[in-house]
């Protein structure tokens, strides 16, 4: 019975330090949102990235794994800086962003269109390019 008690100790005091992760984009608040996609996007782990952003919908995970190499090939190095490059408030919750991503001069660009719903935080849409007009231009 101890050791039972000793690790759900353990697993709360996990569960406190680790940002909330999301079912299909559903979060508990934009900054849990952010956690997420921040902590994923510096460290690169696009597989994780999609499957907690909704992209295993739209992409096998064939194509998720060929998603990842290529973007540790293209980005050897966790990025170490995140910024908010555009930010647009919509109508009735809405809003979307554009984040950069960078270590020295390697760019990457994360798009999210997400609704606040009051109880709960949605990211509807996502997607990650290296080209920042290609997402600049959803705007």
């Amino acid at each position: 019975m101890r050791f039972i008690s000793v690790a759900l100790f353990a697993l709360s005091l996990f569960a406190a330090a680790t940002p909330a992760r999301a079912q299909d984009g559903v979060f508990v608040s934009y900054e849990a949102m952010r956690a997420t996609l921040d902590g994923l996007m510096k460290a690169r782990r696009m597989g994780d990235l999609m499957a907690v952003f909704g992209g295993n919908g739209e992409m096998t995970k064939e194509q998720i794994a060929s998603f990842e190499v290529q973007v540790r090939q293209a980005y050897p190095e966790d990025f170490k800086d995140v910024a908010l490059v555009r930010r647009q408030e919509l109508e009735n919750g809405w809003s979307q962003e554009l984040i950069a991503y960078w270590t020295g001069l390697k760019y990457g660009y994360a798009y999210v269109l997400m609704q606040d719903r009051g109880d709960s935080f949605v990211a509807v849409h996502f997607r990650f390019n290296t080209n920042f007009a290609k997402l600049n231009a959803l705007f």
